[in-house]
């Protein structure tokens, strides 16, 4: 039987495609074993929006909660799950395994690249960026509760790219936050991730991902600043 292709790259792994035999059968990645089903939306069966069954093997806790009962377009699908981590991988990249990363190769990804001669290393789409309620010093890359919104002054709208050097947010005003020494603070949300400069009496706050892209931002930060990482293991020996 012919096979219908989904994705000719698995967006979790990259080393098969994603295919299925049509006809309602479930889309399986040739590797990994990711595998996406066709589903209703709001009840209504909507022709292709996909959900994932299966992340295949491994420990995927935040994702498998996060994208529980998510239907989604394939292009619109293939960002969120670019950012599924395993447990295992989100802990490493919050120390500095950088390395594990996937490379990002969208359109949009390409753009930053060209233009600011910058490598991508995550997209996050569609969020509100505002300023709210500061962050202490450190950080923590595992969601807890939904980003507090009582004090938020919302700014603009866009996508969220993490790049070697710093945050970008292209948006009317295009906001960068550079990765360095005054960055001080890092707090992931089961629907969004805020950042804390030094010198700065808010935090800047992106709403409206889901909770694995949340903290897999969030562990980036941290993996990508050692002083961070130093800041935010005393504050955990300090609750502990």
């Amino acid at each position: 039987m012919a096979q219908d292709t989904l994705y000719k790259e698995c967006p979790l792994c990259t080393q098969g495609a994603v295919a299925g035999s049509g006809r309602g059968s479930p889309y399986r990645c040739t590797h990994c074993g990711l595998t996406l089903q066709q589903r209703s939306l709001l009840g209504l069966f909507k022709k292709g929006h996909f959900g994932v069954t299966d992340f295949g093997e491994g420990d995927y806790t935040l994702a498998r909660q996060s994208l529980k009962g998510v239907a989604l377009p394939p292009d619109a699908l293939k960002i969120v799950l670019g950012n599924v981590y395993t447990d295992a991988q989100l802990a490493a990249i919050a120390q500095g395994s950088l390395e594990i990363l996937r490379p990002v190769q969208t359109v949009l990804a390409q753009v930053i690249l060209e233009q600011l001669n910058e490598v991508c290393h995550l997209q996050v789409n569609g969020l509100r960026r505002g300023h709210g309620k500061p962050l202490a010093e450190g950080g923590e890359y595992q969601p807890q509760q939904p980003t507090p919104r009582e004090s938020l002054t919302w700014q603009d709208q866009g996508n969220l790219f993490c790049t070697n050097q710093r945050l970008v947010f292209p948006s009317n005003s295009f906001t960068f936050i550079r990765m360095d020494r005054k960055l001080v603070g890092v707090q992931a949300f089961t629907d969004g991730v805020a950042v804390q400069r030094k010198g700065e009496d808010y935090a800047t706050y992106f709403v409206g991902c889901y909770a694995h892209e949340a903290a897999l931002a969030a562990a980036y930060v941290l993996g990508k600043l050692p002083a961070l990482q130093a800041a935010a293991s005393g504050v955990n020996e300090a609750m502990g």
